[in-house]
Order: structure tokens, then sequence, then C-alpha cells
């Protein structure tokens, strides 16, 4: 049976409090702490002290059983910035937060404890995400700017369909440019190299399809087509060579994306798109006609 299932059929068998439950139990827990706080040592206790731990202690788990719905709900909006970490790691995370909340909530406020628990919640399965998500942790304000930054792009790109450029995130959420580029970089997802080549199980591992450059070296049978697509690239603009070796990912060069080219850049992801089209054209051209000096060379 599918586990979030299961867990979502065991903690529907528990009703919502009343708001009359969450005032009784918010005080039972209240005076159990105030005695946990005046006298540590359980061993010290009087027989009515301890009965007044005993509620408490029963008070805080009906709270916290009885809202675990919430803690579901709120986990369920996490899930889909998670690479990594499963629904009821989110859900755990989320319980901590909930337990948190029944210990410090003042019904004497006036607002209801989902109101109040939904923050504790949210900032105990945010808190998680960060801490343990990631294959390698970035510190949580950087954290914090790339979700701000990326909220920022995908609201512009909505209402304008121009991605905004790294200067324009960094002024909208009050960070440094250089600073919020640094952030993004950290942010990239990784891979293992033992993974299977673009995510399929019967490919080989990333590992294998790594070439040993020294074997390259030694012996390329098509070392005659790399010194042609070189000198055929060396013919384009300093701008144009920087876009073709970068998107396909030549000459030791990382390969990006256009929409990184284009934010790098300041333009939209269409204009970097039609000048690798024009360059790559240009490099088709090149192509065919040192193809035929060398043929006709040989000859």
């Amino acid at each position: 049976m599918d586990p979030v299932a299961d867990y979502l059929k065991q903690i529907g068998r528990h009703p919502l409090l009343t708001a009359t439950e969450e005032i009784e139990y918010s005080r039972q827990i209240q005076a159990m702490l105030a005695v946990q706080a005046d006298h540590p040592d359980p061993a010290t206790h009087t027989h009515q002290q301890r009965v007044i731990v005993r509620r408490g202690l029963r008070a805080k788990e009906r709270m916290i059983v009885r809202n675990l719905r919430l803690v579901v709900m709120v986990a369920k909006k996490y899930l889909k910035r998670c690479t990594s970490l499963e629904m009821l790691d989110l859900v755990q995370d989320g319980n901590m937060g909930l337990a948190r909340a029944t210990e410090l909530f003042d019904p004497s406020r006036g607002y209801k404890f989902s109101t109040y628990a939904y923050w504790w919640i949210r900032q105990s399965i945010s808190r998680g995400v960060q801490d343990r998500d990631r294959m390698i942790r970035i510190p949580i304000h950087r954290h914090e700017k790339v979700v701000k930054a990326r909220a920022y792009m995908n609201h512009q790109l909505a209402m304008t369909g121009r991605m905004p450029t790294i200067a324009e995130c960094a002024a909208a959420i009050g960070a440094q440019p250089e600073d919020l580029q640094a952030s993004l970089v950290m942010a990239q997802d990784v891979c293992s190299l033992d993974a299977k080549a673009a995510g399929n199980s019967g490919n080989s591992p990333i590992m294998d399809l790594i070439p040993d450059q020294a074997s390259l070296q030694r012996e390329d049978q098509y070392l005659i087509e790399r010194e042609i697509l070189q000198d055929a690239i060396n013919m384009l603009s300093e701008d144009e060579q920087n876009i073709v070796r970068r998107y396909n990912g030549l000459d030791g060069h990382e390969k990006v994306t256009l929409s990184q080219l284009a934010k790098e850049r300041g333009v939209s992801r269409e204009a970097i798109r039609q000048k690798h089209t024009k360059a790559m054209n240009k490099v088709r051209q090149q192509i065919g006609r040192l193809s035929s000096e060398r043929l006709r060379d040989g000859l």
C-alpha cells in the first residue's frame, strides 16, 4: 500500500479540534510547561504536579494528532520544489513545527490555533528543505535569495513574456547583482557521475560517456573534422564564438542553456536563439567551403 495514502487514512480518523477544545488543551499545556520550568527534575514533583504534567502531555498529543492534516496541506505546497525529499519527509519536518506551535500558542489572543500553527509548520518544512534537500547544502541566506529571485523571474516572465536580467532581479529583491549571480550558480542542480544518462535506466552511466582526453590526443579519427570546425568557428565574431562554444559545450566550456546566456547579456531568450541560429548557419557555410578547399588541396 502507498505509505502516503496509508498515512492520510490514519490521520483522517481524528476529528478536528473545536474552539473550546483548543482553549482547554492549550491551558493544560501551559500549566504543564509552567510546572516543568519551576521543577525541572520530575523526581521532585508532587502528586498534583504529576497530574498536571500527564494532563498536559495528553493535551499536547491530542492537539498534534488532530492537526496533522494541516501539516499535509502545507507539505504539498513544498513538494514540487524538492529534488530528493519525499512527501513523508516534509510531513515529518512539519510535525516538529506543529509540536512547537502547541507549546507557544496563546488562546487569549483570540485567533485559531491552525492560523498560528501554519507559520511554524511552514518555517519547519522550509528549513528542512534548505538543510537536507540538496546534495550540496548552500547557506540559508543564499537559498532565500534564490527562491525570491526565481519567483520574481517566473512572475515577470508570465506578465511580460520576457525573462528579467540579473540586475533587474537583484534590484527587485534588494541584493547585489554579483552576489545574486553567485547564489544562482551555487543553487544549480548536481547529479552523480554514476547516474544513468538522460535519467534512463537503460542507458550507460554518465562516467562511461566522458571521453579520455589522453586517448583522444593519441588517436583521433575525427581530427580533420575537428580542425575544420575550429577554423569555421574562429571566423565568427567574438560574441558569436562565445555563444556557439558555450551553448554547445565546446573547447572545455560547460554547456549552458539559451536562457542562461540571455540572462548574462540582459536580452530575451529569443534574441539569443536567433543569434545562435545565424552563427551556426555561418559555421555550416564555412565548413562547406573549408572542406572543399581541403579536398581540392588533397587532390
